[in-house]
């Protein structure tokens, strides 16, 4: 759900741009997967997946989550993943050497030029997110906080994650600390998985 962060990981490949998105999309052993998508999405797919567990055993991460009340620690993780887009959105230029807007326009564009690629269900979602730039929108807490209530109706009834920004506000000081911890560790990662491939968003991602 930190789709934005994942982007910037992948690397420069827009291919493995694209697979960092249907690791969201896609279940299944990597090897039966490959028989669907050329090795550049399967190897993007991988590092997601890869960058995913090295995030829950991050200690900052679990620090993160431990912050939030009982009632909420079972939904913490997903809380902190997509708080991670918006605390790289406002801390972009400590991590990315290309314009916010403009990586976030050719992620766009790579969506629509790879539609046919898309597992079902990103097909259906990619218009709603490319008109409803979500990617851009995260940037705001309001934004951040209808993620958490359309999350919400999507998951078993009578879930207290409609309300996490309440408890996001409260300690959000020390959440964006958290973060800060974090994501150099995770893009160092990242760059050990991608090798020979920024994970800055560097102009050369998509050519001029």
């Amino acid at each position: 759900m930190n789709y934005l962060a994942h982007l910037l990981l992948a690397g420069e490949d827009p291919q493995a741009q694209l697979g960092s998105l249907l690791g969201d999309f896609t279940r299944g052993r990597i090897e039966i997967l490959a028989n669907s998508y050329p090795a550049p999405v399967i190897h993007g797919i991988s590092v997601h997946r890869k960058i995913d567990r090295f995030t829950d055993d991050h200690a900052d991460v679990i620090r993160s989550r431990r912050r939030f009340s009982p009632v909420r620690y079972r939904f913490s993780g997903i809380i902190v993943d997509v708080l991670h887009d918006h605390l790289l959105s406002v801390h972009w230029d400590r991590f990315a050497n290309i314009d916010r807007q403009r990586f976030i326009s050719r992620c766009y564009s790579l969506l629509n030029d790879h539609r046919p690629l898309l597992p079902q269900r990103l097909q259906r979602v990619a218009p709603i997110m490319i008109t409803q730039d979500w990617l851009g929108s995260y940037l705001k807490l309001e934004a951040v906080d209808r993620v958490y209530q359309r999350l919400s109706k999507r998951i078993a009834r009578n879930n207290p994650l409609a309300g996490a920004m309440e408890e996001v506000v409260a300690h959000y000081d020390e959440l964006e600390n958290d973060f800060l911890n974090f994501f150099p560790d995770v893009q160092s990662h990242a760059a050990q998985l991608n090798p020979k491939r920024s994970t800055t968003g560097t102009v050369l991602l998509f050519g001029d």
